[in-house]
């Protein structure tokens, strides 16, 4: 096979995934922006359970979704202890909505 038509496959195939992407996380933030506002502050894991999701793909999901909104100043995120380990700042760590 032609390498240039290998490079090409390659290509499509990582701009395919990028797109499929891109959807998934458009149609998370509105949900975890909405999920903020009636339920309050929340933790990622608290999130993803009133969201209804499992698993490693599903919280960056939620992580790329809170990580828009902060950008936009929808979302503020709450400080954590510095007495927390880093491992454990994920559970503990809340984000809560703006009131506009």
């Amino acid at each position: 096979m032609e390498p240039w038509l290998l490079g090409a496959i390659a290509g499509g195939t990582v701009a395919l995934s990028a797109l499929i992407a891109q959807r998934r996380t458009r149609k998370t933030t509105p949900e975890v922006l909405s999920i903020l506002r009636e339920r309050g502050p929340l933790t990622i894991p608290g999130i993803m359970s009133e969201l209804g999701l499992e698993g490693m793909s599903a919280q960056g999901r939620v992580v790329i979704a809170l990580d828009t909104l902060i950008k936009c100043g929808l979302v503020n995120e709450q400080p954590v202890a510095a007495d927390v380990p880093r491992m454990k700042r994920l559970s503990v760590r809340r984000y809560s909505a703006i009131r506009a």
